[in-house]
């Protein structure tokens, strides 16, 4: 493995940057406006501290997210809403869901076993 490979930064599920919190609040805000402001106050706290060589422009801000499962679901159900819509919109909502539903995997997988899906056991 290179140095460069090894140096690329694997992304948490649940950290999200402010361009996706920010597209997913501005796509869900109309259908759910309890959980958009939701979103809305994470992207108000504080950013995860960046490393010193990283560029310090608040458009590559990440904040760690923590909603519970019933709020990750209905961002999904928002989110699929939009799978009908002008192409460009359509794709955004897709990546957006995949970056959601691997936040929904996470907390499933550190579920204790007795509560996890029988699939998953």
């Amino acid at each position: 493995m290179t140095d460069e490979i090894a140096a690329v930064a694997v992304k948490e599920p649940d950290v999200f940057s402010r361009g996706g919190l920010k597209l997913t609040y501005d796509l869900i805000r109309k259908k759910n406006a309890r959980l958009a402001l939701d979103l809305l106050n994470i992207l108000g706290g504080e950013p995860i501290p960046k490393e010193p060589e990283d560029v310090d422009n608040k458009h590559s801000d990440e904040f760690r997210v923590d909603l519970d499962s019933f709020q990750v679901r209905a961002v999904v159900e928002a989110l699929m809403e939009y799978q009908e819509a002008d192409p460009g919109v359509a794709i955004m909502a897709k990546t957006l869901i995949e970056d959601w539903t691997a936040l929904a995997h996470k907390m499933v997988a550190e579920l204790p076993d007795d509560q996890k899906p029988p699939t998953m056991q």
